[in-house]
């Protein structure tokens, strides 16, 4: 994969909120040899280098030719962008990262020295992940070869898991303010059946259109393109290592002992080992979870009613029938 051209070493993993990213990008992270980007474009928008690269990937005339930018724009270690777990790296050491990282996030001198410890010191393949950036998906997948992983998640689970976020002070709810707006953009019709009645939504409603207005904008972006994998997150609950080596395949990535260990740990894993590897990482963003509890954990967060009002505003959705084809949702 350490060769000349940047495309090919550029990967990445789309996805709403809440829809699994964040732990599949900890599968991908695992790998010895690749670097990972947690939500670049969001965390270090201020940075004028990843600032100009997410220009360039919103931009209609982006080429091929502007991934060297974005990869060099990406490259160096930042402690917004690299999240607990750390694993060990082929092209460089992570001894103190962990560690170091929360202070660093707050102390420049501290940040100048985590990105002088572990920037690679060679080219490796970079993933990076973002959410709710199905544009810099769809720009991809039309002017580049770069490969891309579009994940979706029961629309009644990221919902729940959203609300639980809002409650705890975690999530942000700035969209909802310009709910009416996204959907006239998105699409007139839906626009003119519930931009009316946006104004008196509770939160459950306003999720779930904004799951059904992101999850479409990805699906036609993603659907029947050879360089985009559509993974359904229960699906990767159901087989973990399957489904992992299908999107290690999709990007060129052989599948290491690092990652198979990695994914048979996540079952077994004790809450002070949990806190002592994603220190500086609240529980509610913890990726350390048995896969088989967490899929349909949903349903005991959301009562039969509340199930039913999120199924009737997307039981029309293309999105929805999508997902509901392939037999992960029940």
């Amino acid at each position: 994969m350490e060769n000349d051209n940047n495309s090919s070493r550029i990967m990445g993993i789309f996805g709403t909120g809440r829809s699994g990213s964040s732990w599949l990008g900890s599968i991908i992270d695992s790998h010895p040899q690749v670097a990972y980007r947690f939500e670049p474009f969001h965390r270090l928008k201020q940075n004028p280098m990843i600032f100009k690269a997410r220009q360039l990937l919103e931009s209609d005339s982006l080429k091929e030719s502007d991934l060297t930018l974005v990869y060099n724009a990406l490259l160096p270690a930042h402690p917004k962008i690299e999240r607990p777990p750390f694993f060990p790296k082929a092209y460089g050491f992570v001894w103190g990262k962990t560690g170091l990282r929360a202070p660093a996030m707050k102390f420049k001198g501290l940040n100048l020295l985590f990105k002088w410890l572990y920037t690679a010191r060679r080219q490796p393949p970079l993933v990076f992940k973002e959410v709710t950036m199905e544009p810099i998906m769809a720009n991809l997948l039309g002017h580049t070869s770069v490969p891309v992983v579009y994940l979706v998640r029961h629309p009644c689970a990221v919902v729940a898991s959203t609300m639980t976020g809002q409650k705890q002070g975690v999530m942000l709810k700035g969209r909802h303010s310009i709910l009416a707006e996204l959907l006239k953009k998105h699409d007139p019709q839906l626009a003119a059946q519930y931009a009316p009645q946006v104004e008196g939504m509770d939160l459950l409603e306003r999720e779930t259109l904004l799951w059904r207005i992101d999850v479409e904008k990805g699906l036609n972006a993603a659907r029947d393109h050879s360089r985009a994998l559509i993974v359904l997150y229960e699906a990767l609950c159901d087989d973990p290592q399957a489904v992992s080596k299908r999107v290690f395949e999709h990007f060129s990535l052989d599948f290491s002992v690092q990652t198979v260990k990695f994914l048979d740990a996540l079952a077994h894993q004790s809450q002070p080992t949990r806190r002592f590897m994603e220190f500086g990482i609240k529980p509610y963003f913890s990726v350390f979870h048995n896969p088989a509890a967490m899929k349909n954990k949903w349903k005991q967060n959301l009562s039969t009613e509340e199930q039913r009002r999120v199924l009737r505003l997307v039981q029309d959705s293309p999105a929805f029938q999508f997902g509901a084809a392939l037999g992960k949702w029940d």
